[in-house]
């Protein structure tokens, strides 16, 4: 009877032991300096090539015309938006496209008196100038709702830089963005970012810089050197002139 009990102990231990290997076989072991060991998972890997998710971050990480057609015409034009974030629009109708036509042939033989009506596109809505529709509102149209979580923040940040910041330039039409709490999202949105895989690592990379820039543009906006000013003023009487003659 005793015998069968260190038996059955010995069984369970083994066990245990060899459910551990199994369970450890994924994981590496760095051995310090120190003695201490750290266990590191396996690193997440790269999208399948074929996925939504691998064409979104090629052109993230392609050039700057490649992150412009990406946001301009495969984000924004494709749901439904201009590329300057600021109209909605919708594609006309068959019956709409023929009105077009009769009132395209009507405008040349009346000389302009009846009006011409848009053929492929019927702007709906435009917003305020300086405003642009919230991420949020294009990419609930878009086609793009199945992509991974960290891929959905890339875009987000894209969406920003972009179309927000302009790619880190402030104009009368940007000012408002430019604010500790939009700048502040911003940065948390990359902070969020996994470093693995690679892909993302070299947009959350490229966004870190953009962000330095960002924020050294917005303290020249708050702190304006004398240069600054003086270049400011400049512009302000040429315009004067131009507009005088």
């Amino acid at each position: 009877m005793k015998k069968n009990k260190i038996l059955f102990i010995l069984v369970f231990f083994l066990s245990i032991i060899g459910y551990t290997q199994n369970a450890n076989d994924d994981i590496n072991y760095d051995f310090g300096i120190a003695g201490e060991i750290t266990k590191y998972g396996e690193h997440p890997k790269e999208f399948d090539s074929e996925s939504i998710n691998a064409h979104i971050l090629n052109q993230i990480n392609g050039s700057l015309s490649d992150r412009k057609r990406f946001i301009e015409t495969e984000f924004l034009e494709e749901a439904g938006f201009r590329r300057t974030g600021d109209v909605k629009y919708r594609k006309t109708k068959a019956s709409e496209k023929a009105l077009s036509v009769l009132h395209g042939v009507g405008a040349i033989f009346s000389f302009g008196i009846i009006p011409r009506k848009p053929f492929s596109e019927i702007e709906y809505d435009r917003l305020p100038s300086g405003e642009a529709y919230k991420f949020e509102s294009v990419f609930i149209k878009s086609n793009f709702k199945n992509v991974s979580l960290e891929v959905l923040t890339i875009i987000e940040l894209e969406y920003m830089l972009q179309i927000e910041f302009f790619n880190g330039i402030i104009i009368q039409d940007n000012m408002h963005y430019y604010t500790d709490e939009n700048i502040n999202k911003f940065e948390r949105l990359i902070r969020g970012l996994p470093d693995f895989p690679e892909s993302v690592y070299q947009a959350k990379n490229r966004y870190l810089n953009e962000l330095q820039k960002i924020k050294i543009v917005f303290e020249r906006y708050k702190n304006p050197s004398e240069n600054y000013l003086r270049a400011i003023q400049n512009l302000k009487d040429s315009s004067i002139i131009n507009r005088k003659r």
